[in-house]
């Protein structure tokens, strides 16, 4: 059985992911289930896992394999992918290339193949110890109305402080890890378009 607190931090992290995906909805074209879409590609982020002391989660992305030269193959399109990913600031724990295979309602099947980067954070990854004790401190010392809300199994104010941070570190960190996937699917996109037009 899960740890206390290995609940709370999948809790934390999922509604993190969950405000994250309705957030990139919105700002791009929504998809069926937690999915959305980005200039024809579909991206979505998967459900956290608690690993050690941090959290874990996927980001996959639709690999456009009908844009693609007849020379060049969708392993191409993922080592490109995979070289791109892994120059960030935080690379990937893995990346994966998967081959969906989906029945539609009409009994036709439609397979497809997906990009997907696994991702992890530890504790110190996502906040500060020290950075906690001094928040507690001054809330001692001078208490404050804007703290974060209580959260059930949160007994303590150190403990729902950090999960406050967890969740704000996470959306950051899982927000860029979007991004750079989004970023390298649009380069390359457009080195293919060069191709195509020489």
């Amino acid at each position: 059985m899960a740890s206390l607190q290995e609940q709370l931090y999948i809790e934390v992290a999922s509604r993190t992911l969950g405000r994250l995906t309705k957030d990139l909805q919105k700002k791009h074209e929504p998809k069926k289930g937690d999915r959305f879409n980005v200039k024809g590609i579909t991206y979505e982020i998967g459900p956290p896992k608690f690993f050690g002391q941090g959290i874990q989660f996927e980001v996959s992305s639709k690999i456009p394999g009908d844009e693609l030269p007849p020379d060049y193959s969708e392993s191409k399109y993922f080592e490109e992918i995979q070289k791109q990913c892994n120059k960030c600031s935080k690379n990937p724990e893995s990346v994966d290339m998967e081959n969906i295979v989906r029945e539609t309602r009409d009994q036709e099947r439609k397979e497809r193949d997906y990009v997907k980067l696994t991702y992890q954070y530890g504790t110190v990854e996502l906040y500060d110890d020290k950075e906690i004790m001094r928040e507690v401190e001054k809330q001692i010392k001078n208490p404050s109305k804007d703290l974060p809300p209580p959260v059930p199994g949160a007994t303590t104010l150190a403990a729902r402080l950090i999960l406050n941070r967890i969740g704000e570190s996470l959306y950051d960190s899982a927000a860029k890890n979007v991004e750079a996937l989004i970023e390298a699917n649009n380069s390359i996109r457009a080195e293919l378009k060069k191709l195509k037009k020489k």
